[in-house]
């Protein structure tokens, strides 16, 4: 092994997947050609998804019962001991692991902790939209950035003000005025919004994943990693990718797992503001 490949940071792919067996092989061989190693995590399909992705060369961890997509990813991320980056991706035919590269560059070049591959800039190219399904998704995504850009720092510096010796050391004034996170765009210019939080498709440096306190095991995580990593003062960034909705039947409920992503961001921030 040559002194470049040593020092090389390690990029492993985590695949969270349900029933993808018709996706999963093609999925994997293409990711592969990116990542030094794919794990997929079955979790509790019904058809020949482990078998499928075994056959591809991943790794397969498989749950005897559909345990859901935030349980399969913090599984994957312990199985991830020797990754430096994690990139996750869904396993049904959505997303293109040829876009691998652009979601995990801004962290190997040192510009971003967490990558976001967005479906809503102007570089991205979505095959088949539904209406309902982007306003939905561009509404999420406003009220995250809301959030973590304005509510949070206030609670935040509520909480210094209220339970000084329970606060994290930042005065309520820089905390309020000046959130100590970076939201980058693809250009690497700083902006305040997150535009597409409900991506499944995002690369993560390991070490930052530790820091994140998550603790929903369904599909509500991708919203609680944003919150987390704005909490733990991250630098965010997203990345153009394209994705293929007409491949897949969405098992994301609007109206259920949006209240309870809700639900989920209320309780952490009257956590946050309580100082637990």
């Amino acid at each position: 092994m040559t002194e470049a490949q040593q020092t090389r940071p390690k990029v492993l792919a985590a695949i969270p997947c349900f029933n993808t067996e018709p996706f999963i092989a093609d999925v994997v061989s293409n990711a592969k050609k990116y990542v030094d190693r794919v794990i997929v995590i079955d979790d509790g399909s019904h058809d020949g998804t482990a078998e499928a992705a075994m056959t591809a060369g991943a790794l397969v961890i498989s749950h005897e019962g559909n345990l859901g997509k935030g349980a399969a990813m913090k599984i994957a991320a312990e199985a991830a001991s020797d990754a430096d980056v994690i990139v996750f991706l869904d396993g049904d035919g959505q997303h293109d692991p040829e876009d691998i590269p652009k979601v995990v560059a801004p962290i190997l070049r040192g510009k971003a902790d967490i990558v976001i591959g967005s479906r809503h800039l102007q570089e991205s190219g979505v095959s088949s939209p539904s209406f309902t399904r982007r306003l939905t998704n561009i509404l999420a995504s406003l009220t995250i950035s809301v959030i973590i850009s304005f509510v949070l720092p206030l609670a935040m510096s509520l909480n210094h003000l209220i339970h000084p010796k329970k606060s994290l050391g930042n005065s309520p004034h820089s905390l309020a005025t000046n959130p100590t996170f970076r939201i980058l765009d693809s250009g690497h210019g700083t902006k305040k919004w997150i535009t597409d939080c409900t991506s499944g498709f995002r690369a993560i440096k390991k070490d930052k994943w530790q820091k994140l306190n998550l603790i929903s095991n369904g599909f509500e995580i991708e919203t609680e990693m944003i919150y987390e990593a704005a909490k733990n003062k991250l630098t965010i960034a997203d990345a153009p990718i394209t994705c293929n909705w007409n491949s897949h039947i969405s098992r994301l409920s609007i109206l259920r797992d949006g209240s309870k992503t809700l639900k989920l961001l209320a309780q952490k921030l009257i956590g946050d503001f309580g100082g637990r």
